[in-house]
């Protein structure tokens, strides 16, 4: 086991336009299923968990029946995150039955960021995932995910609205600043500061620093790029392809040692981390 999480993008397709997420989406589609079992056989033994998303939204995927079969066949324990607008009475059943998903995380801030959906019509179909989940007893946790709090922590007058219908729905009275606020059995309202994904376009932060990519986490887009972490949407520090090398010779690749050691030793190596706010203000 070399890592806590792996991100396997199914597909970079979510059908929203939301501003707070880079522009770049629907470029790479959806990973095929022959490709997917490949990449699922070379890294199963390779962390405690896979998170099936780094740009789009697994639920929009009209099989992910088999996507999930085949990663219940390599017995890996999976995180979904939704941007909440798919799930229908199959997606559901989907993922309410299958035994290897520990986590659903559901963006909140997608439903803010849009206009096209009130709020009841938008929470109607999760809710109705949320009470199933809560008759069942289910073992796999909801977070609902409101990442965009200030650097104080202090949420946006626009979180209100969202707030007040969680605490008439749940019972509950939600402590705005803290992280997790528990809903219900295994229900959490889950809370973060903003972060601007990185771009090579933007001035450099700093140059000495430590990240858990490489070390806790990697990503592999739907076209098979392997990327240090879930932030290098554009594969700007690309250390290979899944689909045409397996996924231990890539980890023994020199850019990849290049890149841990630097790590190691509080230097970073890719231009791309130089720039990104979210290892300058987690470390």
């Amino acid at each position: 086991m070399q890592f806590e999480k792996i991100y396997i993008e199914l597909s970079d397709i979510c059908g929203l336009k939301c501003d707070f997420c880079p522009s770049q989406k629907a470029q790479r589609k959806i990973m095929t299923l022959a490709n997917f079992e490949r990449i699922c056989k070379g890294v199963h033994n390779y962390a405690k968990l896979f998170t099936f998303h780094v740009l789009g939204d697994p639920l929009k995927i009209s099989n992910l029946k088999e996507y999930l079969e085949i990663s219940l066949k390599y017995n890996m324990q999976i995180e979904l995150t939704t941007s909440g607008f798919y799930f229908d009475d199959e997606k559901m059943n989907l993922v309410l039955n299958f035994k290897n998903i520990r986590q659903i995380n559901i963006s909140l801030s997608a439903f803010l960021a849009q206009s096209r959906m009130s709020l009841n019509e938008y929470f109607k179909p999760i809710l109705k995932f949320i009470f199933l989940h809560l008759q069942k007893e289910n073992n796999s946790f909801v977070n609902f995910r409101l990442w965009n709090l200030d650097k104080n922590f202090n949420s946006p007058l626009e979180n209100k609205i969202i707030y007040e219908f969680l605490e008439q729905i749940f019972k509950v009275k939600i402590q705005k600043q803290k992280a997790k606020n528990r809903l219900a059995r295994h229900i959490i309202l889950h809370q973060a500061k903003f972060f601007k994904w990185p771009s090579l376009q933007d001035e450099i932060i700093r140059e000495m620093g430590y990240c858990h990519a490489l070390n806790g986490q990697i990503a592999i887009l739907s076209d098979g790029s392997l990327v240090p972490c879930c932030l290098d949407v554009k594969a700007d520090i690309k250390l290979g392809n899944c689909f045409e090398k397996d996924f231990n010779e890539l980890l023994n690749s020199s850019l990849y040692v290049e890149l841990k050691e630097g790590f190691k030793q509080g230097i970073l190596k890719a231009e791309l981390c130089k720039r990104c706010e979210f290892l300058a203000s987690k470390c």
